[in-house]
């Protein structure tokens, strides 16, 4: 009793489906129809299966095709959506940041305060996250607020060295506290990131 080429197991010839390649190569047909998805040689011989062999499963195989195509088309579009609600998210997180801004030059700093915190993630280093952590800072010292301004000033600057206004915000925390050295260092930072 032959054995398939592709699976290996036995083929009853009287109940099994089977096709051979010109070399006599036996291969049940379930078997041939998912290795023509890949290949039109055979898989032992790599001769070339014959033309009229691979037309008998040409709907089998154009069929696949489509739900591979579908499949694909599924994925790009999803992927598609995703960056597409990224993009949502990004336009709605600047919106809001030029709220707070606009607040800010209003002298809401509780208000602007009480939402930068709500949005803010401690365990974040994105861009969007480095802004509230500035505006958080901002909004502390232009409130009176400096020991906090520094707080958040300075995990700014820890995370992100170059960032000019978070320094210049941090020099002036200090100096308004009496820390004339530590503003110095702070403003001396200013021109080394530019």
């Amino acid at each position: 009793m032959p054995s398939c080429i592709v699976c290996h197991l036995n083929i009853d010839e009287n109940t099994d489906s089977h096709y051979a390649c010109d070399n006599d190569h036996p291969v049940h047909k379930y078997c041939l129809t998912e290795w023509l998805m890949h290949s039109h040689n055979c898989p032992l011989c790599s001769d070339p299966y014959p033309q009229s062999l691979i037309v008998q499963f040409k709907d089998y195989m154009e069929k696949k095709e489509q739900e591979k195509q579908v499949a694909l088309d599924k994925e790009l579009q999803k992927e598609s959506q995703i960056k597409m609600q990224e993009v949502a998210n990004k336009i709605v997180f600047l919106k809001f940041i030029d709220k707070m801004e606009q607040q800010i030059e209003e002298e809401k700093y509780n208000e602007v305060i009480e939402k930068l915190l709500d949005q803010y993630n401690e365990s974040s280093v994105d861009d969007g996250n480095l802004n509230i952590l500035f505006l958080l800072g901002k909004a502390n010292f232009l409130k009176g607020r400096y020991d906090l301004a520094i707080n958040f000033l300075f995990k700014l600057v820890k995370i992100r060295f170059n960032y000019p206004d978070g320094f210049l915000y941090l020099g002036k925390a200090y100096e308004k506290l009496g820390l004339k050295d530590k503003a110095q260092w702070a403003f001396d930072r200013i021109k080394e990131g530019k």
